[in-house]
């Protein structure tokens, strides 16, 4: 009868289990890996928790890690390799290492810090105790080894000594278990260790896990498969999971939702099933793990299942409604479209067509579940269904599958879309769109639609005759077709139209869009344009993903089909699971006031230099995606516009009290208000203090001011009198000066004249002198040839012939008289000159004379027998021997000496 009771709650278990609680089985669930290098080399992960602000910890060879989603950090604790961890809240954690355990506490910067609890520090040497398992219950928190069990509370240690060597421990609801390797299976009651059964021929078992099902207790063994305990017995649990568990090795275990179980394996990666064993998911390194060995398993409150791995972390998000099955092996490619058609799923690919069960696609299963179908190797564009037939675009054209076997309909080579337009088909091709026409069950060639060119990778119905066109790299082409499917009514939107690259039309219950990265263009009919607006990042999906342009193929009522790279995705339609993910929080993890010289950390509530006005606010809702942030300041009402970054920044803040709200929208909720306050310290200019000393100064200053004026006004009387004195002075100075200047004008002229006439004088003397010189010397040669003459009458002819030869040599004969004579009146001058330079010659000591006496170039060459042109030739070498430049004046330097 007791049996019958436990089989009848099992039974009612099951059927209570509510329908959000069901898991999407086909495909893998979205999953990210992180590698060591993006928790900053921290070392292996061996467990993992959650806060209830949704951030997660994790414990590692190198201390406490915690990641919120975007960001790592690392705490450095006890000396030991950190083996578990428990968060009892956002700002208190425990954890257990080699030999230590202890706790850390989040300081005022968000931060944590960390004390250690463990009493035998100082004698290491005969204890080893590494601490596995931190449970808390009833307000007391166990650290668990092999050996203990210390029970902490109020700050006081209590130490329970295991019965022989504790395997592992379990809080199940609200009992601690703990399985002793040679005693069995124990409850702790009022801190007292009860054993509930032995293990019996079953004492090789390791125990990794235990759940309750109904009133029995399931354990998790590591190589034995699962096993039941109920009233007292333990018995093999005979199941298809069970077996798949002994060959894979189970290191780790965690409950989803108290619907789903999760196995973590040391060789087959993560199994997850429901209570009753049906397998759900199977995820290895095939699947996208880094390795197949998972050392933890934790599934948090924002719908994610966190995996440790032996080489990094990884998560898979089970409340993400994508679920996606890459080719990490080639098997077939990047999928392009897909059609379900009587439980066989086909896909097309880059690689070609392909085929499978739809029922093979459950991801409990391996991925090489794909068929190339022969004949479609190649690049197929897309598939569709049209009148039960299915129709298949290609780089080499189109082609129906019938029987599963493809036939080529037409010659025209590249077909991106396939579209039904009454009885005929329109084909978007390489060059153009080609018409076919129905021919009873099979589809001809009609003709090529005109003036419609280029590669039409797009054709969308709109209205009953509107086609709208989509020529990548250049436009949109909307027209209408008349009855012979002529394009009428063209109208041409270039690319240039729209902000934004990569264009592509989507059509929804709005109407036609054209949507670009970061823009949504939509059509206004009535205006024949687009009103451009902002895509909303947050409800963007799986873009980043998804091939560029590509468009959603609903399979069936449950399930579409999206392209991504390497692989395609799938869509869980109508999914009523909307408990997955818990209640979103937004937390501010990081507050900085800073200038253009300095930075410092603050916590909320600080007061703030005035010179770091400048603050930088990090707010985020921990491992949600999709999240859209706003703020608003006690300075204004509004809030800001929806952004994807929570990083808030207030440049040039006032001096006083401020206050930044926050909030997020998560999935269309908006998550409750959070604010941060902080105090711009007033300028020490602009304090009391201040003001009383500029009050001080200023009244300082109008005296002075006042009693300056007084003392001024007499004392500008008394210079303006000294001024007036000054200014006659000045003037009777000016006319004294000017006095001076008229006379000694008139000396100078006076000196000139005489100078000019000293000249003239002193050159008509030389010529005198010289002519007479000149003449008396002629007149004593005549003279003692007259006499010669007159004692010897008969040399007349003779003598007359010499009177004439020396008047003629006196004509020719070149007189020196006037040359000695200046020589003679300069000697003075000529001396200084040869003992200044001592490599002129007589000959230029001579043009010196002559230019120095105020010659020009043409008396000096009259006077020396030369050209003119000598004389300059002359004048330039003399400048040269007196070292002088050729724009210095000669004459006034030679005067100079």
């Amino acid at each position: 009868m007791k049996k019958l009771t436990t089989l009848l709650l099992l039974l009612l278990g099951v059927a209570l289990q509510s329908p959000a609680q069901h898991m999407t089985e086909k495909g893998v669930p979205l999953l990210q890996n992180f590698t060591p290098t993006d928790y900053n080399h921290r070392g292996k992960i061996w467990d993992i928790d959650s806060a209830p602000n949704g951030i997660i910890y994790m414990t590692a060879d190198k201390g406490l890690l915690e990641f919120d989603g975007d960001q790592w950090k690392g705490f450095d604790g006890s000396d030991g390799i950190t083996r578990s961890v428990l968060v009892a809240s956002d700002t208190l954690i425990y954890t257990g290492s080699d030999l230590d355990f202890g706790f850390w506490k989040r300081n005022a910067f968000n931060n944590f810090e960390y004390t250690s609890l463990y009493p035998f520090k100082e004698d290491l040497n005969q204890i080893s105790e590494e601490f596995w398992n931190v449970h808390t219950l009833n307000d007391n928190v166990f650290f668990v080894s092999s050996s203990n069990i210390y029970v902490y509370r109020d700050q006081n240690l209590t130490k329970i000594p295991a019965p022989k060597e504790i395997d592992n421990s379990f809080r199940i609801n609200n009992t601690l278990y703990f399985v002793d390797k040679q005693e069995g299976l124990f409850e702790l009651q009022n801190l007292s260790p009860v054993r509930l059964s032995s293990l019996g021929d079953n004492n090789s078992i390791e125990v990794t896990g235990m759940y309750a099902q109904g009133e029995s207790l399931i354990l998790v063994t590591q190589n034995s498969g699962l096993y039941q305990f109920s009233n007292g017995n333990l018995s093999s649990v005979r199941s298809k999971l069970s077996e798949s568990l002994k060959a894979a090795n189970v290191f780790s275990f965690e409950t989803i939702n108290d619907s789903y179980l999760a196995f973590g394996t040391i060789l087959e990666g993560v199994y997850i099933s429901d209570k009753n064993g049906n397998v759900a998911h199977h995820i290895t390194k095939n699947k996208g793990l880094k390795n197949n060995t998972v050392l933890s398993v934790h599934y948090s409150e924002a719908g994610k299942l966190w995996l440790a791995l032996d080489f990094g972390a990884a998560f898979i998000d089970l409340s993400n409604e994508f679920t996606f099955l890459y080719d990490y092996q080639g098997d077939f490619g990047t999928g392009y479209s897909a059609v379900l058609n009587n439980g066989e799923f086909y896909l097309g690919t880059n690689q070609g067509l392909y085929r499978s069960d739809w029922d093979d696609l459950s991801n409990s299963s391996e991925l090489d579940v794909f068929e190339l179908v022969p004949g479609t190797e190649g690049q197929v564009w897309t598939i569709s269904k049209i009148d039960d037939q299915i129709l298949m675009g290609h780089d080499r054209g189109l082609f129906s599958l019938n029987g599963g076997q493809p036939e080529r309909i037409a010659e025209q080579r590249g077909v991106w879309t396939i579209t039904q337009y009454g009885d005929y088909l329109l084909a978007g091709t390489y060059n153009g769109i080609s018409v076919f026409r129905r021919d009873g069950e099979w589809w001809t060639f009609y003709k090529q639609m005109e003036l419609i060119l280029g590669s039409c990778n797009q054709i969308i119905l709109d209205g009953d005759n509107t086609i709208w066109v989509n020529i990548p790299n250049y436009g949109v082409i909307k027209a209408s077709l008349d009855e012979n499917l002529y394009p009428q009514n063209r109208e041409i939107f270039l690319s240039d139209q729209f902000s934004g690259r990569d264009h592509y039309l989507v059509k929804d219950e709005e109407g036609v869009n054209i949507v670009t990265e970061g823009y949504r263009h939509s059509y206004i009919p009535g205006q024949n344009s687009f009103r451009k607006s902002r895509l909303d990042e947050a409800e963007s999906g799986i873009d980043n993903l998804l091939l560029r342009g590509s468009q959603p193929v609903q399979l069936n009522g449950s399930y579409e089909f999206y392209p991504v790279y390497n692989g395609f995705a799938l869509r869980q339609l109508n999914r009523s699971d909307k408990n997955y993910g818990g209640t979103p929080e937004l937390i501010f993890r990081h507050i900085e006031a800073y200038s253009n010289d300095e930075r410092v950390d603050i916590p909320s509530g600080s007061k703030v230099n005035y010179r770091l006005n400048n603050l930088r606010i990090v707010s985020i809702v921990p491992n949600r995606s999709d999240v859209m942030y706003q703020y608003k300041t006690s300075d204004s009402d509004n809030w800001s516009e929806w952004t994807k970054n929570g990083t808030f920044e207030l440049i040039g803040i006032g001096y006083g009290n401020h206050r930044l709200s926050a909030r997020a929208r998560v999935g269309g909720a908006v998550t409750s208000e959070k604010s941060v306050f902080f105090t711009i310290d007033t300028p020490w200019y602009l304090g009391w203090l201040a003001f009383l000393f500029y009050f001080l100064v200023v009244s300082s200053v109008f005296y002075l001011i006042y009693a300056w004026q007084g003392v001024s006004l007499s004392r500008q009387k008394k210079y303006l009198l000294m001024d007036q004195r000054d200014s006659l002075r000045e003037q009777k100075e000016r006319y004294r000066q000017q006095l001076q200047r008229v006379e000694e004008d008139k000396l100078r002229a006076e000196y000139d004249k005489m100078k000019a006439q000293l000249k003239s004088k002193t050159i008509e003397l030389a010529t005198k002198a010289k002519e007479n010189d000149e003449k008396q010397k002629i007149l004593q040669t005549l003279n003692e040839k007259f006499e010669k003459l007159k004692k010897n009458p008969d040399s007349l002819s003779r003598q007359s012939d010499e009177i004439k030869r020396i008047i003629d040599s006196h004509i020719d004969s070149e007189d020196n008289t006037f040359e000695i004579q200046i020589d003679e009146l300069h000697q003075e001058f000529f001396e200084t000159l040869r003992n200044k330079y001592s490599d002129l010659t007589r000959y230029d000591l001579r043009l010196c004379i002559y230019i120095k006496m105020g010659f020009d170039s043409k008396e000096i060459a009259d006077l020396l027998n030369i050209k003119p042109s000598s004389v300059y030739i002359s004048r330039s070498r003399l400048r040269k021997k007196l070292g002088l430049d050729s724009d210095e004046d000669l004459h006034a330097y030679l005067n100079s000496i």
